[in-house]
Formats: structure tokens, sequence, C-alpha cells
């Protein structure tokens, strides 16, 4: 059975987003300048770091730890809160980076700190305490709560929740109720969810906030979705929709659009379906909404899924799982393997199935996502009944049963139905009581007016009189001030225009020694290139020129990566087209060694001692009979993957092209391939990336195993292969290096 994945409107990091505009950003950097006092500078510095936190946490980081270094100056146990605030916010910060470990652990030092003044004699101390104790509960609860820890995430938010009660702090209340009921939802909880929405619904009417009551809503109508009651959820989806409409709220929109077009899709009604999630992709383009543009091309795939177009709908099933697979979306990405899975059984491709059915299943049950593995279940069930797997099927299809009776009892039912009658019933009692406190303050009011209005307008006539001498004694001083940080401002901006414009330029220079696309696929139908760079411009690249005779390629990776290795690639690439078609060496080993001359000959135009160049893979075709080939290498060497999965490993001379001690000619290798034998011609970046559970290096080994799991492939799905693999191994670490790998079929 195809999976559906739902939009939940998550709610749980609503305490992390500012809403600083850029006059509030300038009006800080100037208390930063001006101001002496260590207090309201570590105040400005940390309403700095809260602005950039959800779009730039590493600026965010920055000025976390200057407000840090502020907070060490404040003595006391002022000082010593605001130094765990601080910490705290650093955490935040790591969370938006994507290391979650690293975030929880900053977390758990800062609670540490505060627990010591939740007892402390002076009450305004104690309180400033417990306040900021519920804030970095409700930090740990949100990670607890994406890696599936839900006892651990209710127990932060409960925590939390009593501590907002204590103080009467409508809001933060409502966010707690909100993220305890994104947790009950994950858990297939339903009654607990709407219990924890409604009442969140009802503080933030209270207070009026619009956006907040469009997420409720939204919360609400994904549960009912959730229980296939169709009705109500399209009524709540459509009331978030109406309020996001009034605010100008464009990512509710889309979440609310989509919500409509996945019920319509499980209606059948599949033309209006994807015509809301047309709808969808619009905004979601037009915001860069990266979560909610994976879920509406998931969506889409699906519209192609129920029109047999399975092809279509593999590459948005893929792409999306791209997506969530780098932002670690682990809910989504078990719908993406389900959709995959499902698909490839369309195909007859059980194998596949089997394998995307299983990992769906297994993240299903690390998050224990009750409906995402009511649908894998039963497909899973499905697919080994095809495979006349008779036992197992019947194994998946009680485990189905059982999950789907779970989400679809009755005992939910009632209590969902209950729940909202409660609100519908305290919300009509609220009003009552607000309606008669006004009839019985009205009068009152009336006879304060008139006495009130003549104390304001004398109070206000002396304030203006005080005001106008102020303005007029710091007017000059402000101008002056203002003249020297538009100054600042202008000469920060040209600064950073011209680095961006380098990088930019450098990216350009770069692209143009890169193969032409159209040029590639008519010399190399039957191949793949996956080029992934560390940083914006790279040191590694591929090359491809062809003579009467023979087709060149090669992959090199040239020292450094970034910026520097952007320049010697171009120096090196430049020296290979020159060999070959200028100075007319057609050996790759004689190629291999005028390179080399030139590329030191360029070098050692500089007075200063470069070591720079570059390792490289490089094989000839002979157009005649492509079957033919030679090879030679420079420290990279050649791996070729039979029909039988056999990997034999062609090895480079131990030398680079560059400045190099013991400096000797290069070798060649010609070879005769056999039929399905495949070519893989890669850069060190793929091998040496660290990541896995124990943050190792993948290793040569591991690449061998990859490329000889991979080569049964066809090479498009070999490349996506490679792509899904290297992330998913990668996690949450950096890249560390350049990656390109070449494969292809002579």
């Amino acid at each position: 059975m195809i999976k559906k994945l739902f939009l939940f409107a998550i709610t749980g990091l609503l305490f992390f987003c500012a809403k600083a505009q850029s006059k509030k950003i300038d009006s800080l950097l100037n208390v930063i300048k001006t101001s002496k006092e260590d207090s309201v500078r570590f105040s400005a510095y940390f309403e700095l770091g809260v602005h950039f936190q959800g779009n730039n946490p590493d600026t965010a980081l920055y000025f976390h730890a200057k407000a840090l270094d502020e907070a060490k100056k404040i003595p006391g146990a002022e000082g010593a809160l605001k130094k765990a605030e601080a910490i705290s916010r650093i955490g935040v910060d790591y969370y938006f980076k994507g290391n979650l470990n690293r975030a929880m652990s900053i977390y758990q030092s800062s609670l540490r700190t505060v627990e010591k003044f939740l007892l402390d004699k002076r009450k305004n101390t104690q309180e400033k305490a417990q306040r900021l104790q519920a804030k970095i509960l409700g930090y740990m609860g949100v990670i607890h709560n994406s890696q599936g820890e839900y006892l651990k995430a209710l127990d932060c938010y409960s925590k939390a929740l009593k501590v907002h009660e204590y103080f009467f702090d409508l809001r933060m209340q409502a966010i707690s109720l909100n993220n305890m009921g994104n947790v009950y939802s994950n858990k297939g909880e339903y009654s607990n969810a709407l219990d924890c929405y409604f009442k969140a619904l009802q503080l933030h009417e209270k207070l009026n906030l619009k956006e907040s009551q469009a997420i409720d809503l939204g919360n609400i109508g994904t549960v009912y979705s959730a229980q296939k009651n169709d009705t109500k959820a399209i009524a709540y989806y459509t009331k978030a929709l109406k309020i996001n409409e009034e605010t100008e709220n464009k990512k509710g929109q889309a979440a609310n659009l989509h919500n409509i077009g996945n019920v319509c899709a499980r209606q059948k009604n599949y033309k209006k379906a994807l015509a809301y999630y047309e709808k969808t992709l619009s905004i979601n383009e037009e915001t860069g909404d990266q979560q909610n543009w994976a879920n509406t091309i998931e969506s889409m795939g699906l519209m192609y899924y129920e029109d047999g177009e399975y092809e279509k709908a593999l590459d948005c099933f893929f792409k999306s799982l791209h997506i969530n697979e780098q932002i670690e979306e682990k809910k989504a990405q078990a719908s993406n393997f389900g959709n995959i899975g499902d698909t490839y059984m369309k195909q007859k491709k059980y194998k596949e199935a089997e394998k995307c059915l299983t990992k769906a299943i297994q993240i299903g049950n690390e998050l224990s996502t009750i409906d995402q593995l009511t649908s894998s279940y039963e497909s899973l069930s499905n697919l080994y009944s095809c495979m006349h797997r008779h036992q197992e099927a019947l194994d998946m299809y009680k485990k189905y049963i059982s999950c789907r009776d779970s989400v679809l009892s009755q005992k939910n039912r009632k209590a969902s139905i209950a729940k909202e009658m409660q609100y519908n019933y305290d919300k009509a009692q609220e009003a009552q009581k607000v309606e008669q406190t006004i009839k019985d303050t009205k009068n009152f009011n009336e006879k304060r007016r008139q006495q009130l209005m003549i104390y304001a307008i004398a109070g206000f006539s002396v304030l203006l009189i005080a005001l106008a001498l102020a303005v007029s004694k710091n007017l000059a001083i402000s101008k002056k001030r203002n003249r020297i940080i538009s100054l600042q401002k202008r000469l920060v901006e040209e600064k950073n225009k011209e680095i961006t414009d380098s990088i930019t330029y450098a990216k350009r220079i770069q692209n143009a020694i890169l193969p032409n696309v159209k040029k590639w696929h008519a010399l190399l139908p039957n191949s793949f290139v996956l080029y992934q760079p560390k940083d914006i411009v790279a040191g590694d690249f591929y090359w491809l020129e062809e003579t009467d005779h023979y087709i060149y390629i090669a992959v090199a990776d040239c020292t450094g990566h970034g910026v520097p290795g952007a320049m010697v690639s171009v120096v090196c690439s430049s020296a290979l087209s020159k060999a070959l078609l200028e100075e007319k060496q057609t050996d790759t080993n004689t190629l291999l060694d005028k390179t080399r001359s030139i590329v030191l000959e360029q070098l050692s135009k500089s007075e200063e001692n470069i070591r720079d160049g570059m390792d490289i893979c490089l094989i000839r075709i002979n157009k005649n009979n492509k079957k033919e080939i030679q090879y030679s290498g420079a420290n990279r060497p050649l791996y070729i993957v039979n029909a039988l999965q056999e990997l034999q490993e062609i090895k480079p001379n131990k030398q680079p092209i560059g400045q190099y001690d013991e400096e000797k000619p290069f070798d060649k290798h010609d070879m005769v391939l056999n039929e399905k034998d495949t070519l893989y011609l890669f850069s060190d970046g793929y091998a040496d990336q660290f990541g896995g559970p124990k943050n190792k290096k993948l290793s040569t080994k591991k690449l061998k195993e990859t490329l000889q799991e991979a080569s049964t492939m066809d090479l498009t799905k070999q490349k996506e292969f490679l792509q899904h693999f290297f992330a998913d191994y990668k996690g949450i670490y950096e890249q560390v290096d350049d990656v390109c790998v070449i494969g292809l079929k002579a």
C-alpha cells in the first residue's frame, strides 16, 4: 500500500525564532559600540545571536560566544545565570548546525549550572533560575523527540510546563502543550495529542496570537487526518489556511494546502489533489523551504504512481529522500523508503522493494511511528505474497492488523470527540465570563476616564517639554555617530561583496575547465559522474578530450580544496590539454610525463618553492574498438569490476604530477575489457570521509565493497546508490574533502 507523508506543523521550535528587523540589528550594534555596561552588552550580543539562529547558525554562534564573554565579566549569581543562558543558546546554535549530540551535551552542562540556584534565598535569582531551567528542558525535549526518545521528551516538556504554569506564562504554556501534542501524535496516542492541541489553541486565542492559532488548527487537522476523519481534517486545515492568508504566512499556507491535497488524494480525487500540490510547490519554491519542498515532491510522485508512471514516481521519491537525508528528517525518510519499495514492487523488482520496505520498518521502529509502521507492514506482507514466502507474509499481515486496530480503535475516536466537546464548552463559558466582566467594569471605567484624561494631558505636556530639550542637546551627537556607523557599514558591505565576487568568479573559471555535458553524453553515453565539491569551488576535477583515434578521461585530485585547490586545478587541466593537443602525446604514460613538465614549468615561475600538483587516474579508449583501453596513474588506481562482481585494481605509480624527490617516467597498462566490465576512476575524497556510528574513516576497503555492490545496477542507479550511501555514512559530520567518482562501461 503506497504510503502518504502527512505534514505536521511542528511548533516545538517556536521559542527559537527571532523576528528582529534590520533596524533592530543596527540598534543592537550601536548599543555594543556605545555601552560600557557588561550586562547591557551581554543582552545586545545575545539578541543578535537569536536573530541569526534559524538562518545562519555560524553567525549566531559568534554572537552568543561574545555574549558568553560579557557574562563572564558580571559577578555573582547574575553573571553565573547569564553564562548558563548564553551556553544554552550556543547549544541551540549547534542544534541548527545539525550536531545534536554536541547540542545535548551543552544543554546538560548549562542545566547543571542553573540547578545550583533553584533554591537560592534571593527570590529574584530563584525565579530567573526556574524560568531558565524550563527553557533548557524545552530545548532538550526537542532533541529527544527528533531522535524518537518520546518518554524522555514528554518528561522534559511536562517539567517545563509546570514551571510556566507557576509563573502564569500563557505563551510558554502553549508552546509546551504543543510540543507534548507532537510527541503524542508521533506515538499514535491521538486522544492525548488532541487534548494538548486544544488546550494550546485556547491559550493562543486568549493571547490573540493568530499565527500560533493557525499552527494549532493545522495540528488538530493532522490528527483527524491520521484517523481518516476527512471531513474534520479538511475543516481544520481550511480554518488554518484562512488565518495564514490573513497574516500572509507563506510557509503556513503551503503546509495547509499540502495537507488538504493529501486528504483529496486519499479520497482518490487525484486531479484536485494535484492542483493543491502545484499551489504548494509554487509557495515552497518562493520561500526556499527544503523540508516542505521534499514533502511536496514526494506527493507529486504519489500522483505519478497512481497514474502508473513508475519511473517518474521513483525520480520524485529519490529527490525527496535526498533532501530529507540532508536535513535529517527521519520520519520522512521512512515514508520515502516505503514509497520507493511499493513502486519497485509494481515494477516486479522484488529484491530492491524488500530492501527499501525493511529500511522503512527499521526507521519506523526506531521512532515508534505507528502510522508509518501500519503501511510498511501491509506493503511487506503483499510483497512476500508475490514472492511466495507465505509464512513471512502472514507474520507481516498480523503486525499490520495490530497496528491498524491501534490507530483506528473506537476508544481513540470517542475520546477525540469528547475532547472537542469539552473545548467548545470551555470556550463558551469563557466568553460568558468575559462578557460579564466587561459589563461590571464599564461604568467604573467611564467615571475614571475624565479624571485620567486631565492627568494624562498635564503629564504629557511636561514630558513633551523635557523631551524637546533632550532631543535638542543630543541631536548633534546622534548625527555624528550615525555618519560613523554608516561609513563602517558601507566598508563592510563593500569588502563582503569583493570576497563574494571573487569566489563566484573562481567558480565560473572552474566550471569552464570541466567537460561540456552534451559532449560527455555524446562520447560516453553509458557512464555517470558523481562530483561533489567540499566548498563552492574544488581541488578535484574531471577531464575529457578526444583525438581522431582516441577518447581520454581522467579524474584528478589537486593539492588542497576550495579556492587554492581550484587555482591549482586550472593549471593542471590546462597542462593536460596542452600535452595532448599541442605536444601530441597520445600514450597515457608519455602524456603524464609531459603534463608533469608543463606543471613544474608553470609553478616554478614563482620564486617560492611550490610543491603543489595533482594525483590522477587517466585512461584512453580506442574509438575503433572500445574494449581496448590504456591506463596510467599518479597515486590514483583504476578499478575494474566484472560481471561476477570481482574487483581488479590496476595500481598507479607512487608519485604525483608535480615536484617529487625521486621522479621517474610513468608506466602504462594496455588492457582489453570483457563484456559487462565496469571501470571506476575516483579521487580519495569518498574513501577518506569520516562518519558512521563511531565517526571513523569510510576506508578504501569499504569503497571497494560498495562499488562491487553497485556494479550490478545500471549506471544511473549506481550514481544514486553511491550518493545515498555517502550521505548516509557522513550523517551529521562535515564533508572532509572534494569527492569525484566516474563509472563507465566501454
